[in-house]
């Protein structure tokens, strides 16, 4: 008898009863451990812990793929008593989402997540991982009920990837289109207005930010307890101290960062992501130091930012 057959029989021998405490009871843990290990924004070891942690991003894939699948081998067979295949896809869809949601609550807390986002993509794992469990005590109620149970387990399922899908892309995701491309202008078209008189922060500097840094450092997401949608939240910085500090490059720290070797782990933005020019980099410098943005360089910085959104 093969490991599969005996767990399914272990299973299959359980009391209603007693499978509703098994999955309350799992589910429970997960509330538990998250609240053991909060998504605060500090990255800490052990590294062993923070490895199993981004195993998250391949746990998730194939439990959510499975639940998908069952109620299509539901719908389509309609058997009045649920088939073996059918329970055997709805206990693994249900397990392998625990074991995802567990490796997430580690992935955020020892890898230095935080944010808004991060929260409500947290206990909507949780709620999924609950529902998915749910489903599949329903296989021993009729057609119906376990059709509608796994189609609520797929929507909350739906939600929680949703909110992740937004963590990793950008908002709107997976139901925004693809940006199209603008129409191809001569390069001597292309102005971008620069006021003698600007204010370097909101006019230079903090689009630079919004393009290359706010997507992992913002309201929604906080990795390394750092904010960079405004100025007072730089000054403040993060784990590794103040992200500016007017007029010292040295103890500015995403200043330093993002002058690193690129083959650097500390090196921002990170390697998948589009690295600053020469005139971004020069544009934060300048501004950190007080000094004002010559045209040229406010010019070609802005016109990077502006092709590092599209």
């Amino acid at each position: 008898m093969t490991p599969l057959h005996r767990i399914e029989e272990r299973l299959h021998a359980l009391t209603f009863r007693q499978a509703l405490g098994l999955v309350v009871g799992a589910n429970l843990f997960l509330v538990a451990l998250a609240l053991a290990l909060p998504a605060d924004g500090e990255m800490r070891g052990p590294a062993v812990l923070s490895i199993l942690g981004n195993f998250h991003i391949l746990a998730l894939h194939i439990p959510a793929a499975v639940l998908l699948v069952v109620p299509l081998f539901e719908f389509f067979e309609r058997h009045e008593h649920a088939t073996a295949t059918v329970r055997r896809l709805s206990v693994f869809s249900a397990a392998g989402t625990w074991t995802a949601v567990f490796c997430g609550i580690l992935h955020a807390h020892y890898n230095g997540f935080a944010g808004d986002a991060v929260q409500l993509h947290l206990w909507g794992g949780i709620a999924a991982s609950a529902f998915a469990g749910l489903a599949s005590l329903a296989l021993s109620k009729e057609f119906r009920v376990r059709l509608a149970a796994q189609a609520v387990a797929i929507g909350v399922m739906g939600f929680a990837a949703h909110i992740g899908g937004e963590l990793v892309h950008e908002e709107g995701f997976p139901f925004k289109p693809n940006k199209v491309a603008a129409p191809k202008q001569d390069p001597a078209d292309r102005t971008v207005t620069i006021s003698q008189k600007r204010d370097d922060y909101t006019q230079v500097v903090r689009p630079i930010l919004e393009a290359h840094c706010v997507s992992c450092h913002g309201a929604k997401k906080v990795k390394g307890k750092l904010r960079m949608d405004s100025l007072e939240a730089l000054k403040k910085g993060g784990s590794d101290g103040p992200a500016f500090t007017a007029g010292d490059l040295k103890k500015s720290g995403m200043f330093a960062r993002i002058t690193l070797d690129p083959k650097d782990d500390d090196f921002m933005p990170p390697k998948e992501e589009k690295p600053l020019t020469k005139e971004q980099t020069q544009a934060i410098g300048l501004w950190i130091e007080g000094k004002p943005i010559p045209d040229d360089i406010a010019k070609a910085a802005l016109e990077a930012t502006k092709a590092a959104k599209k």
